[in-house]
Order: structure tokens, then C-alpha cells, then sequence
């Protein structure tokens, strides 16, 4: 970890900064009488008395310098500030100082100057039947009223009654293992009560809504009741959530109601078909403790040759990670060019791409994910679906529903 302050001190100390010095402040007339008036105070609380002009030149020189000040009425005010023994307000004489003038006690409590802010002859004329001076006008009161509405974040608070919806999270969460649920891009128009949404990674359950009613600019808006899955729920406005999930989630989409042979007749095979090569995913058997320490790491690859042939000699290649390997599944693909196939998933992929050096060089074709999501993957594709890869959630998300 970098030491920061070590590091800039290293960059500090090179002879490169040795000139270099803090600008000076230039000293204006209002400084020096502030700081000759201070040596006249350090002189009253060093003697206490004030400087007389028959003593030595050092205390004539401050003497003269208290008459100038005294003699002019902007530099008193100038200096009362910091007269902390009533300096000004004493007579030319040898009065001794004992303490300093009521009226310039330099510290005031935080209530005290409250009190003299509130006694200011300002304050005189407003009473609390009277307070116009502080009232805003009707229409600004209503824009910050609709602001604050539109700026909304229920807190979360715990729910109560969160085992009524707890089936159902983990329901959703195998039906996106297993295909019969798919998160899609979010639109507005998805929201509805009964429906499921992840934002930051965390299903949400729209549980409930209030009659939904029109705002200023036209859109509609009403409060939500929103079940977390964290067995935390909110009364977040619709257009907020709309705005966290436009910004940060999916919509959870039922594929239940899909036809059961859709996919049967899109890969139903005719004597016009041609047959292009085939996509295989491949797991490795190796030892190696780097290598078998990785979870759901898979080879996405395509073959125009007897995949058993490519794979005999998988030991010593470094594509292979030079060890054995064993068959997963594989696709036949036809009337597309494989390799074209192949590009589509390995970009889809690109940021799970797993980064390692065998044997001197690096593998392009390994990538850590569920199983389950490239065979998703490869049905979208066919489907001509445009998707995206979100590794936080391990899930494909449609983008052109």
C-alpha cells in the first residue's frame, strides 16, 4: 500500500523545489495598525499600565502610536476588536489596567450573540403575529413542496410481514437459473403491482400501488409499497424507483408464457440447411491449484473437425491450459459461419475473460461463468437477441425488448 505522505515528502525534498517559497502576503495599511495596536496591548498586559511619553523611545513610540489611534475615529473601530483591555477607552494618565472594558470583552457566548443579533432595532417591528419579512411567496412555497415530492427517498424500514414474500424471491432466483425467468432493460411502462425488478443488485417486489395520479409535468406518479429481498421494504414514489432503475436495474421478465415449441421449429433442421461447424464448451480437468481453484471456468469454442480430434493432444496445448479436458455440451451450427458465432459470445464475455499464462502464452478462449447463462447465451444469440453480461448478478440482460 502507498504511503502517500512519504511519497510526497521523496517528491518535495528534490533539489528541483529548492527555490521554491509560499508567495508573500502583501502588507497593507490596516495590517500595520493592527499590529502596532497589539504591541500596545502586549505592552498593558506585560506593565499593566499604559505607555508613557517620558519613558524610554521604544514606549514613546508606542504612546504616539495610542494618541493617532485614539485621534481617529475609523481606526478606534478599526481596532476595538482586539482592545482586550479597554485600552481605548482609558485617559492619558498612569491608570493601572485590571480588566478589561465591559463593552470590549472580545468573547461572547453563542447565546449572547444571538441576543444582540435578535435585540438589533432591525428585529423592532416583527412579532410573531406579524412575520412577513421571512414569509415566502405562495408559489415558491408550492415549487419546493413539489421539489421535496419529486426528490423523495422512502427510507427502508423493516417488513414485518416479509415471510408472505420470501418464497417468492427464491422462486425468481431459480427461475433466472433455469431460463424460466430473464432480466431485460427497464422501461417505465414495466412497472405494475405483482411485478419483479433488480436495482443494485437486489430484487425488489412491487407489493402494492396508490391510485396513480398525474404530476405538473404530466407523468404519472404514485407511492409504492416495495418489498425488498433483504426483508426490508419502502414507500418509494414510482418515479423515483423509475429513476433507480432506469439508472442501476432490470426488469424480471416470466418466460413461462413463451411457446413450448418455439425453439423446436427455429432449430428444426431441412435438406436447405447447412451445416457451418459446431460450438463446444469444454471444462479442465488440470491440478494445477491456480487453475482448479476457479469456479465456473469454461472454454467457449467452435470446430469445423471432429471435436474428439482436437481435443486428443489437449495436455500439451497451452489453448487447453495443458491439461485434460472433458466435454460439456456442444451446438451444431448451420447456415452462419461458426466462427462468427464464436466472436459474438467471446465479445458478450470479454470482462469475465479468464487472465492467465500457460506455458509462456495466454489462453483466449477460457471465461469464468455459470454454465447455465451460456446456454442462454446461445439461444439469445440464435433468437437474434442483443444482450449484455452483468458479472456482479451472473445474469444476461435483453436489451431490445
Amino acid at each position: 500500500m502507498i504511503n502517500w505522505d512519504e511519497e510526497l515528502e521523496k517528491i518535495f525534498a528534490d533539489p528541483l523545489f529548492a527555490d521554491v517559497t509560499a508567495p508573500q502576503k502583501k502588507i497593507t495599511s490596516s495590517d500595520r495598525l493592527i499590529a502596532g495596536f497589539q504591541q500596545i496591548v502586549d505592552f498593558v498586559e506585560t506593565n499593566n499600565r499604559l505607555p508613557q511619553k517620558n519613558n524610554n523611545r521604544e514606549e514613546r513610540t508606542l504612546y504616539n502610536q495610542l494618541q493617532g489611534i485614539r485621534k481617529d475615529p475609523k481606526k478606534v473601530e478599526r481596532c476595538k476588536p482586539y482592545d482586550t483591555k479597554g485600552i481605548l477607552e482609558k485617559a492619558d494618565n498612569n491608570d493601572i489596567i485590571s480588566k478589561p472594558a465591559p463593552d470590549y470583552n472580545a468573547t461572547k457566548t453563542d447565546v449572547q450573540q444571538l441576543e444582540d443579533i435578535f435585540n438589533d432595532p432591525l428585529f423592532a417591528d416583527v412579532s410573531q403575529d406579524n412575520c412577513e419579512l421571512f414569509d415566502l411567496p405562495e408559489y415558491m412555497q408550492q415549487r419546493l413542496k413539489e421539489r421535496k415530492e419529486a426528490d423523495y427517498v422512502a427510507q427502508r424500514v423493516k417488513c414485518e410481514d416479509f415471510d408472505r414474500y420470501e418464497a417468492g424471491f427464491k422462486k425468481i432466483h431459480t427461475g433466472l437459473k433455469s431460463g424460466k425467468y430473464r432480466l431485460i432493460k427497464f422501461k417505465e411502462a414495466h412497472v405494475a403491482q405483482g411485478r419483479y425488478f433488480v436495482e443494485d443488485g437486489i430484487l425488489v417486489y412491487i407489493a402494492g400501488l396508490d391510485q396513480i395520479e398525474k404530476n405538473r409535468h404530466g407523468r404519472k406518479n404514485s407511492r409504492t409499497r416495495c418489498i425488498y429481498e433483504n426483508g426490508t421494504e419502502s414507500g418509494i414514489y414510482m418515479q423515483t424507483l423509475c429513476k433507480n432503475l432506469y439508472h442501476s436495474g432490470y426488469t424480471v421478465q416470466d418466460m413461462s408464457d413463451v411457446e413450448e415449441q418455439y425453439l423446436t421449429k427455429k432449430f428444426s433442421i431441412t435438406d436447405n440447411d447447412i451445416e457451418s461447424g459446431m460450438i463446444y464448451v469444454l471444462r479442465s480437468l488440470s491440478k494445477d491449484p491456480e487453475i482448479a481453484s476457479v469456479p465456473n471456468l469454461y472454454k467457449i469454442g467452435f470446430t469445423t473437425t471432429p471435436l474428439e480430434a482436437r481435443i486428443a493432444n489437449a495436455k500439451n496445448e497451452s489453448t487447453y491450459l495443458c491439461a485434460e479436458v472433458k466435454v460439456v455440451a456442444t451446438w451444431r451450427v448451420y447456415n452462419v459461419k461458426s466462427s462468427v458465432f464464436e466472436a459474438l459470445i467471446h465479445k458478450l464475455f470479454a470482462n469475465v475473460q479468464l487472465q492467465v499464462t500457460v506455458d509462456g502464452k495466454k489462453p483466449q478462449e477460457w471465461f469464468v461463468v455459470p454454465f447455465h447463462v451460456i446456454e442462454q447465451a446461445v439461444t439469445y444469440i440464435i433468437n437474434g437477441k442483443s444482450i449484455a453480461y452483468d458479472k456482479t448478478l451472473e445474469q444476461l440482460i435483453v436489451l431490445n425488448e
